[in-house]
């Protein structure tokens, strides 16, 4: 009797362990059989949450071409940081910022300038020269009126333009100090720097052309709310062809777009590469 009992017992301990190895071990097949994500899921899910804050038109163009539009800003990551500052109502240069390559711009005879004080940082220089070059042999010029601006220009000229205009409209039409693109050294304003250069020959041409050379409209109609500043149609920065083009494929060619996605996404996208 005795014996039975303790056969008994063993049975009822024995049955669980062995019902719980055989649940562990189909565990660790299944666990085995799922897939890790692949490289392209996992871009994909970066992605989509990276994108989260673009309008809906252009985050799904994004989407639909990752492998597209990797590889185009792949090329842009690998171009010098600094080429896509942001200077703007949100973003402070600081009174001390000015590029270190900056250079005057009567050493290049091909510049057409309005004063012969006018300065750009070199990086832009070749660039410029190649769209000068195309524009005149089209029967154009280019003449730039405005270029590199110190953050004592940009005072002198915002409180100019308050006296001139009133707060509001200053507001609108010029920076303070220390937030203008033109403390970068890679903004040009060309030609008459009113909206009637819209009309002419060079203005028409640079808003076809411009980017093919790296340089792109900052102030285009229509996004006041978001720039900050009423459409100028004489007023672009020099981002580089690379980042041209995907502003163009990618950001519905909207600069503000592309260089805040750059800014606050620069780590995961260089992750993601």
């Amino acid at each position: 009797m005795k014996k039975k009992l303790i056969i008994i017992l063993l049975i009822f301990i024995i049955l669980p362990l062995t019902s719980c190895s055989g649940n562990s071990d189909k565990e660790k097949t299944v666990s085995r059989q799922t897939p890790l994500p692949s490289k392209e899921d996992s871009r994909m899910l970066m992605m989509e949450k990276l994108t989260l804050d673009l309008p809906e038109e252009i985050r799904k163009t994004i989407l639909d071409d990752i492998n597209g539009f990797m590889d185009q800003i792949a090329l842009v990551l690998k171009l010098p940081t600094d080429t896509f500052l942001l200077a703007d109502k949100q973003n402070f240069l600081g009174a001390d910022y000015k590029p270190d390559d900056i250079v005057m711009l009567t050493d290049y005879p091909d510049l057409v300038l309005s004063r012969d004080d006018r300065s750009l940082r070199e990086i832009l220089i070749p660039d410029l020269l190649r769209m000068v070059e195309d524009a005149r042999k089209e029967g154009l010029t280019l003449l730039i009126s405005s270029a590199y601006r110190s953050y004592e220009y940009q005072d002198r000229l915002f409180k100019w333009n308050v006296e001139q205009n009133g707060l509001e409209t200053a507001e609108r039409e010029s920076a303070r100090p220390g937030t203008s693109q033109h403390q970068l050294g890679t903004a040009i304003d060309f030609g008459s720097i009113t909206d009637e250069y819209a009309f002419t020959p060079p203005g028409k041409w640079l808003l076809k052309n411009a980017w093919k050379y790296g340089f792109s409209l900052s102030y285009p109609d229509g996004y006041e709310d978001l720039t900050g500043y009423r459409h100028e149609v004489w007023h672009y920065r020099y981002i580089t062809p690379e980042a041209a083009k995907l502003q163009r494929d990618y950001f519905g060619d909207i600069q503000y777009y592309l260089l805040v996605f750059i800014n606050e996404n620069k780590e995961e996208l260089e992750s993601l590469l």
